[in-house]
């Protein structure tokens, strides 16, 4: 991959991957300067808290536990009893109420509590965050942990949280343990494991986004076990998930979305480079293990490191293309090369 991708193009890749580019509230950050990727993150927060304090926090009903003079709800007959609440006429009452202290805020809170304590952050951006903190006064902090994210649960009314809680989850998963000084530290966002994820969930939804007359989807393939054979172990083979399929009537292309430091590996000193054996066999066994009817083939789709690629080869009839994205170029030559590569479908 190329050794340094401009923030502006992480910025449309998470538009896409996260399919929020063509909201008409969405405010348009690319045009931008940033020193470093959380600049980036701390702004889409800043845009997108915005709107969500316009449209109003997600609030859900939540059980609430309290010591009242008047009846509301139903009476904790055994907490009323043991605290003798009764002598002093009030009640241990358990009722429901509609609140916005729910985890979806407390999230956001949290993070952008941890995000204003990172030194690298553009002052004029820990300055918004900071008064946009302000509307969460409300709202609990917690002590975010990776299950929280987990609990969330989207439906049409939420949806909105979408982005700004994934924005938080990236947050957290980049989050080191915090210095005594109560600084935050995060690691190297590009360099991170992360940006694999965010490749190919990129690729993927760019091609459901601008392809319009094929399929585009991401299924996972089963074995082509053998039916007459009493299979031991069959529990313990890998999960063919692929990452994108583009198909047509006739025609599947299979594709893997390789983010490697490089897309070519030498053996022994002195030999020729050569592409890594692994993720061709993998391809190649996807391939043979689509039930689809059609003409099939694979592709993989490595980021630029220091050559272009576009290679393609037949193998027992099934032709497997290699490719290469340039991640470090202007988000129009980006666009025309992945429409360009899929133009082999």
């Amino acid at each position: 991959m190329a050794n340094e991708i401009p923030i502006q193009n992480i910025y449309y890749m998470l538009s896409y991957a996260y399919d929020v580019l063509n909201e008409g509230d969405n405010v348009k950050l690319a045009d931008e300067d940033y020193e470093n990727i959380y600049d980036l993150f701390g702004k889409i927060l800043v845009n997108g808290l915005g709107l969500l304090i316009k449209r109003g926090f997600n609030r859900e009903y939540i059980n609430v536990s309290e010591e009242l003079p008047l009846l509301r709800g139903k009476i904790d007959i055994n907490e009323t009893l043991n605290r003798q609440n009764h002598i002093m006429g009030k009640l241990n009452c358990e009722y429901d109420e509609l609140s916005s202290n729910v985890l979806f805020n407390q999230i956001i809170k949290s993070s952008i509590a941890n995000l204003v304590k990172y030194k690298g952050l553009d002052k004029q951006i820990r300055e918004k965050l900071k008064n946009i903190n302000r509307y969460f006064h409300d709202i609990d902090l917690i002590q975010l942990q990776k299950q929280h994210f987990s609990r969330i649960r989207y439906h049409r009314n939420n949806r909105f949280y979408r982005l700004i809680i994934d924005i938080c989850e990236l947050l957290f998963d980049e989050m080191l343990v915090s210095s005594q000084k109560g600084e935050t530290i995060f690691k190297d966002f590009i360099k991170d494991g992360r940006m694999a994820t965010l490749y190919e969930k990129f690729i993927l939804n760019f091609y459901k986004k601008e392809l319009s007359s094929i399929q585009v989807y991401s299924p996972i393939f089963q074995w082509d076990k053998d039916l007459d054979f009493e299979h031991v172990g069959a529990n313990f083979l890998p999960i063919m998930r692929t990452d994108i399929v583009l198909q047509s009537e006739r025609e599947q292309l299979i594709i893997d979305a390789k983010y490697y430091s490089s897309a070519l590996q030498m053996r022994n000193v002195g030999d020729t480079k050569k592409l890594i054996s692994g993720n061709l066999y993998q391809i190649y066994t996807y391939i043979n293990n689509s039930t689809f009817t059609g003409t099939k083939s694979g592709m993989l789709i490595y980021p630029v490191v220091d050559t272009d690629m576009d290679f393609v080869y037949s193998i027992q009839g099934k032709k497997i293309y290699v490719k290469t994205l340039n991640l470090n170029t202007s988000w129009e030559n980006i666009h025309h090369r992945l429409i360009d590569i899929a133009k082999v479908i």
